[in-house]
């Protein structure tokens, strides 16, 4: 229990600088290292720079882990690190994770021939862009892993972690398995080997246990000091500007600083560590759609067709309930509506505009009978040498609705819908 934790992390991030293909970005209040697919095996270093005075890796550890894991495609597995010699293409050991799982790699030298075993913990989502930090506790053939301080997920497998597990000639690889596919692409950290102990009671004593540090590289610790008078200040990472779309997202001391763009308002928000503050917020207006004209009709309307008829311009026809006086046709003179043409209904419920070659129709759904007890929906005609629609045809129809006109194969048809026939529906 007192072995001192082993720096995984800071063996790759040199006291004089950063080593190429190492970047050192800021999220969410926190410094993490960016790692580059263009050369993983810079991101290396040999075992023996931990192991000083025992080549063989610990029987019973913990592996700390603080990591921001971005939103990726399904079906992909990112390694965190990984433990691997030199001639040989298999891990050692390894840590990686895939959508809503978490997997730890170890071989299995007592095993015929070696072979490599595989923990795997369920229903663990890493990949939402928030910092968590995990502790991987491993004795024998238990193994624990705690999330952010959470209830321990426990595993019990055949196959116990190797009692004698040589790192003779491997190195370490931070972020991948020595190759670019299944290069980690989030922000590292911590990254920290305590032999011979549970970590999980040193890690969940704060409250925020999240970010809670057992050994952090000193590149992630400084805070950058403030300018003075005009000097321009360079920083040595860069500044990860968060900006969130979509419903509103959760305001803590986690997204403070963060930004959250609310596209139905149009509006930008700063999240102050408990609400949501408005940046820049456009009004809402009611004055969308205004009174333009009242039209007077003849009695109660229970529908209107607009339509237009070529080099007379715009009309509107609409169906009254009362029988007289009837229907109203309106033509658009000089910005507004204006009577037209009456024309006799009977408890019309609708217009139909429609068009058969050059000729134009109007049929009106008749809901009631007329004087003679007739039951008839009537087409009208566009005169245009008496410039007016004029009865063209009638026909039987039982309460009608509407119509509907359409055509097909170059013949036009208009279908009816009605009602009821007297008492009875119609069918």
């Amino acid at each position: 229990t007192d072995l001192r934790p082993l720096d995984v992390l800071s063996e790759a991030v040199p006291p004089g600088g950063l080593a190429r293909g190492v970047r050192v970005l800021q999220a969410q209040g926190l410094r993490g290292l960016q790692l580059s697919a263009s050369r993983p095996r810079a991101l290396a270093f040999p075992a023996s720079r931990l192991f000083i005075h025992c080549d063989r890796f610990p029987e019973e550890f913990s592996i700390i882990v603080t990591l921001r894991a971005l939103r990726r495609p399904a079906k992909r597995n990112e390694y965190i690190f990984t433990l691997m010699v030199e001639e040989s293409p298999g891990v050692l050991v390894g840590l990686r994770y895939a959508p809503d799982k978490l997997h730890f790699l170890f071989w299995s030298p007592e095993r015929a021939g070696g072979w490599q075993s595989r923990v795997t913990f369920p229903n663990v989502s890493l990949s939402d862009s928030r910092w968590h930090t995990l502790v991987l506790a491993v004795s024998g053939q238990s193994f624990s892993l705690t999330v952010d301080c959470s209830v321990p997920k426990d595993v019990v497998v055949e196959t116990p972690f190797p009692a004698s597990l040589s790192v003779r000639r491997a190195s370490f690889y931070l972020g991948n398995r020595r190759r670019r596919k299944g290069l980690f692409t989030g922000l590292l950290r911590q990254l920290v080997l305590l032999p011979g102990a549970d970590a999980t009671p040193r890690m969940c004593h704060g409250l925020n246990f999240k970010v809670a540090a057992l050994s952090v590289p000193s590149v992630l610790q400084d805070v950058p000091a403030k300018a003075v008078s005009n000097e321009v200040l360079k920083h040595p990472y860069e500044t990860d500007m968060k900006v969130t779309l979509g419903a509103r997202p959760r305001c803590s001391k986690q997204e403070k600083a963060q930004f959250w763009f609310n596209a139905s308002r149009r509006g930008l928000y700063l999240c102050n560590g408990s609400t949501w503050l408005s940046m820049l917020e456009v009004q809402p207006r009611l004055d969308y759609v205004e009174e333009h004209q009242k039209l007077v009709t003849n009695s109660e309307t229970m529908g209107v067709e607009v339509f237009t008829i070529p080099r007379l311009g715009l009309f509107a026809a609409t169906a009254n309930r009362l029988t007289p006086p009837g229907s109203a046709i309106y033509r658009w003179t000089d910005g507004k509506f204006v009577h037209y043409q009456n024309i006799p209904t009977h408890q019309a419920q609708s217009w139909k505009y429609f068009t058969i070659g050059k000729k134009i129709f109007l049929a009106v759904a008749n809901f009631e009978q007329n004087e003679r007890g007739q039951e008839f929906s009537v087409i009208f005609k566009w005169s245009r040498r008496k410039a007016k629609f004029l009865a063209y045809q009638r026909i039987s129809t039982h309460s009608a609705r509407d119509w509907e006109a359409f055509v097909i194969q170059g013949e036009a048809f208009l279908a009816v819908v009605n009602h009821r026939e007297g008492r009875q529906p119609s069918v």
